[in-house]
């Protein structure tokens, strides 16, 4: 079974308050050994120093091994909140874009949220002509093919 993206993006910020390493670690949990994370320092609206840490992964292997390490740690509900607010979140520039609480993750758990302190991951689907429908239309084909088993993955 082939995954339909073509790269995915993840992002998260570390405010002043929070451990850098614990957040570092949620990443390094979803992400491939094999791949990087890249750190860069901004200042938030007030002065406060925050801390950018991003990674993107292109190659095969690695996309299906971050999504078996999502689909490991998405819950039952939240693996039937995705399916249902899939076409939701794919935007006009053919990805998907996910949220997850920042803070459950740093629990090994992952859940869907809209706003807030989250980890951002943003997943470009292969979609030729890139338009929005055949995205959708692609992610559909994909959730009806099993795409919450692991074992499709491996």
């Amino acid at each position: 079974m082939e995954l339909p993206f073509k790269f995915v993006a993840i992002s998260v910020f570390v405010h002043a308050t929070e451990s850098e390493e614990k957040v570092k670690g949620v990443m390094e949990s979803l992400l491939p050994e094999e791949v990087e994370i890249e750190k860069s320092k901004a200042k938030g609206h007030h002065g406060d120093p925050i801390v950018i840490l991003k990674a993107r992964i292109d190659r095969r292997p690695f996309l299906r091994k971050f999504w078996c390490r999502v689909i490991e740690k998405l819950q039952k509900n939240e693996k039937e909140k995705l399916t249902q607010y899939m076409r939701d979140r794919i935007g006009d520039d053919c990805r998907l874009y996910l949220r997850f609480d920042k803070q459950l993750a740093v629990s090994d758990e992952l859940a869907l949220v809209d706003s807030g302190d989250a980890l951002h991951v943003r997943i470009n689907i292969s979609a030729y002509p890139a338009k929005r429908e055949i995205a959708i239309e692609k992610m559909e084909k994909f959730i009806a093919s099993g795409w919450d088993k692991v074992e499709n993955w491996k």
